[in-house]
């Protein structure tokens, strides 16, 4: 993995290849795991027989060059921000009047969740949309994640994190531009909002977590769903009640 030197605001290209020994090495660390005994109860997490199918999987089905030569063929950029290498990928429509689009991943996941999403929102008119539906997209990678740095301090929280893509789409020319994320991509991306930055027209979220006082309160102490709500909204009551208690879904 590399990006040309710089200590200044410069975007540089980056690249990346991976070694045949790390890869051996990592088939290795995999194939080495000592798993324990086999669970008496379901309800004691992920199963056995699972863990080790992925496991099998990782070690020996996965085409892992396969997805490198997909992976590597994107536009690969890497800028420092507030002290912390950047990486992001950076796919423009053909036209210059598109709308950019920033996409935030989540935790703990990557910029590969995006990569589905790259050619229906570059290149419309190949998956049924018109021109006009199409946008530039740039897809970073939160700071500790993939390709970009760690941070070498505390304190890089989801505001923290939206007031460098301010930076970031500001550095890479765009003046107007709308944002989307999901997961810890949401917090970033609702920061975001919350900062009203001049260019940002608005966002999407798949993870709203907007709550009334009343609910918000309910759901934190435990406490049962208001007679109120219907049926649905009591479901999902009660699954966040269940999700404040154990930290699970």
């Amino acid at each position: 993995m590399e990006a040309t030197a710089s200590t200044s605001t410069e975007i540089r290209p980056f690249t990346f290849d991976v070694s045949d020994e790390e890869l051996d090495d990592l088939r290795s660390r995999i194939n080495a795991t000592k798993w324990p005994d086999r669970e008496v109860d379901p309800s004691q997490g992920v199963q056995l027989e699972t863990i080790q199918a992925l496991a099998d999987y990782w070690a020996t089905d996965y085409d892992w060059r396969a997805f490198e030569e997909r992976f590597a063929a994107l536009p690969h950029f890497i800028t420092e921000i507030d002290g912390v290498d950047i990486h992001f990928i950076h796919v423009r429509y053909e036209r210059e009047d598109a709308l950019p689009l920033i996409v935030t991943h989540g935790w703990p996941g990557s910029t590969v969740e995006q990569l589905k999403i790259i050619d229906p929102l570059t290149k419309p008119t190949e998956h049924g949309a018109d021109a006009v539906d199409a946008f530039h997209l740039v897809i970073p990678s939160l700071p500790g994640h993939g390709f970009s740095g760690n941070p070498r301090e505390p304190g890089w929280d989801p505001i923290r994190i939206a007031k460098a893509w301010v930076e970031l789409m500001n550095r890479l020319g765009y003046e107007r531009y709308v944002a989307q994320g999901g997961d810890w991509g949401n917090a970033v991306t609702e920061q975001l909002a919350l900062l009203k930055p001049p260019g940002l027209l608005g966002i999407h979220t798949n993870m709203p977590a907007t709550l009334s006082p009343e609910i918000s309160k309910g759901v934190q102490l435990g406490e049962p769903a208001p007679a109120d709500l219907s049926a649905e909204e009591k479901k999902a009551y009660e699954i966040l009640v269940h999700f404040f208690a154990t930290g699970t879904g």
